[in-house]
């Protein structure tokens, strides 16, 4: 297998729960668990890419279509891709959510109970799960800001999302937020993993995410105050030129 694990030791499904890290800029303030294939949010992308790429001698580490957005590792025989995204400037480009996702093939079959074997091997036993019917179930591991393992915490935070926040690295947060989105913004440091169930015997699929929606945040609160002082800058600027650009009659 290219990604140098089997698909037994497959890494699941985790959520944590933390305070806001209001320094994405510093690399001391962040702990380094829990992680995917070692990677983890804080970490810098150079390290990153290292680290990804010495899970798979076959297939090369690619930029996304906007490079300062994050990079992927696609092993396209064993439908196994992991994908890492970063904040952006004027933050130093570092990891603040790791995806990965796997479809099962038949001829090498993986069940649910050794996903879930493989996940409290390396994260300990879950906090909550939840079946949403339909062959999906989620299990969450959430932990404080020092990645200790809770073991309890706000069900509210099982709504939480990070898939479009994606969109916001590089534009900033929306300047209004629902509840739950201001308590996801507060506390929701989380490896989520969805698992697709053939039966309740067999998995199809399933997906894994680490994220720091609090790191993330910040981060993008950042980029937003820079798009907003250089836009006032070019507003000035403009205005002077404008006020000096007198007619002659």
């Amino acid at each position: 297998m290219s990604l140098s694990l089997s698909r037994a030791s497959a890494f699941g499904v985790i959520l944590l729960a933390t305070s806001l890290v209001s320094q994405p800029q510093s690399q001391t303030a962040k702990p380094h668990t829990p992680d995917i294939l070692g990677i983890y949010p804080g970490m810098p992308v150079t390290a990153a890419r290292t680290v990804l790429q010495k899970h798979s001698s076959k297939y090369s580490v690619q930029n996304n279509a906007m490079p300062e957005s994050g990079f992927s590792l696609q092993a396209l025989d064993i439908r196994d891709s992991v994908s890492v995204d970063l904040t952006q400037a004027p933050n130093e480009p570092t990891v603040w959510r790791i995806n990965r996702g796997q479809n099962i093939w038949n001829d090498n079959p993986m069940s649910p109970a050794a996903l879930i074997s493989a996940l409290r091997e390396k994260y300990g036993k879950e906090t909550m799960s939840q079946d949403r019917g339909g062959g999906g179930q989620y299990f969450f591991w959430l932990f404080d800001q020092n990645g200790r393992l809770l073991a309890s915490a706000d069900p509210a935070l099982m709504n939480c999302t990070t898939g479009g926040f994606t969109l916001r690295m590089a534009t900033g947060p929306l300047p209004t937020a629902t509840e739950i989105e201001q308590k996801c913004y507060r506390s929701f440091f989380a490896i989520t993993a969805f698992l697709n169930r053939l039966n309740p015997d067999l998995l199809q699929s399933y997906n894994v995410e680490l994220a720091n929606l609090p790191y993330a945040y910040s981060a993008a609160m950042n980029t937003l105050r820079a798009h907003n002082a250089s836009a006032e800058k070019a507003r000035q600027e403009q205005q002077k030129n404008a006020n000096q650009n007198k007619p002659e009659f």
